[in-house]
């Protein structure tokens, strides 16, 4: 795993593997636009990122990128697009934790099979962070927690799917503090996750850092702690759970993918490109100016990471499966 910070060795080894030397595939490639598909809603933290992303990436790799946005089924429906297209390199997708560890243990989406894609790296590694609208009473956890627990049910906090990225979260800082909250999804994702919080519709949010990152900036929303194993370096004044006495760690991550059978020499040009955009100037402003969590891993590492995920998260589900408090 490499921050965007210190692409330049990792860039220059990709560049010497590329097969250019006689091979006319990866030298007339791309020679049309991609198509990218976005499993999740238009506007939100994904879909924000992920298309920022990509208007760098026609920069690099030197033509244009068409998101179409397909959702459903947390992220399903537009990943099973992804998997049954042809793997002629003209279509890539974003990935996030729900399509390759909610939608496959659950069963969501028929046909369903990760072993279906080919990844081609990491754009985002960000930890998770519970967060309230501005306007909240909760000024700190420890007033959330209180309150929560002279009113056990009643307070909300929300998330983007039952059992997904962000109610696994949740449902952990429940237990962990010991409190009984109400859980509140928002399957088309962290749009209508954020607005709901920023109306008051809900007490509390579940999400990414990034996500709510530009509110917190706005003076709109909050952010009590972060489930991360250290504090975030966009939120240096917020406290870990772990330094408050919880061991509640989790984090969310944006990937992309191919569909399996894609050519080694057109997955290799799109590799390099994607690595790329960590090394240009306005890419690396951008990433911090919206505490985006940018991180490059290529495809190998990414496919590593993946597998890693899925084992953790499998063995986490199973245990909440097995105690009642999800359903298989």
């Amino acid at each position: 795993m490499i921050n965007f910070t210190r692409r330049k060795v990792a860039l220059a080894a990709l560049a010497l593997a590329l097969p250019f030397g006689g091979g006319a595939t990866a030298q007339d490639y791309p020679a049309k636009d991609l198509s990218h598909i976005m499993p999740w809603s238009a506007g939100g933290g994904t879909d924000t990122v992920m298309r920022t992303f990509m208007n760098f990436a026609e920069q690099t790799l030197g033509t244009g990128i068409n998101t179409q946005n397909i959702t459903g089924a947390q992220s399903g429906i537009g990943t099973l697009r992804l998997m049954k297209a042809r793997p002629d390199g003209y279509t890539i997708g974003s990935l996030t934790w729900d399509s390759v560890i909610t939608v496959p243990y659950y069963g969501l989406v028929p046909g369903y099979d990760t072993d279906q894609l080919t990844y081609l790296g990491s754009v985002t590694v960000h930890p998770t962070v519970l967060a309230v609208n501005a306007d909240s009473p909760y000024q700190t956890l420890v007033d959330f927690i209180a309150a929560a627990q002279a009113a056990p049910g009643e307070l909300s906090i929300s998330n983007v799917g039952s059992g997904g990225v962000w109610h696994l979260p949740a449902l952990d800082l429940a237990d962990a503090t010991g409190i009984e909250v109400n859980h509140v999804p928002y399957p088309d994702g962290s749009g209508p996750q954020r607005e709901a919080l920023l109306s008051g519709e809900t007490d509390a949010a579940s999400l990414s850092a990034s996500a709510v990152y530009a509110a917190v900036q706005s003076g709109q929303a909050r952010v009590l702690a972060v489930m991360g194993t250290e504090r975030s370096e966009f939120l240096p004044d917020v406290p870990t759970f772990k330094e408050l006495g919880y061991d509640v760690i989790w984090g969310s991550f944006r990937l992309i993918a191919a569909p399996k059978g894609i050519d080694p020499e057109q997955r290799a040009v799109l590799e390099q490109g994607f690595a790329e955009v960590f090394e240009l100037p306005e890419f690396q402003a951008r990433a911090e100016e919206t505490a985006m969590g940018a991180v490059w891993m290529d495809g190998e590492e990414t496919t590593a990471y993946v597998e890693v995920s899925q084992k953790k998260a499998f063995a986490l589900i199973d245990n909440l499966v097995e105690q009642g408090i999800l359903e298989k």
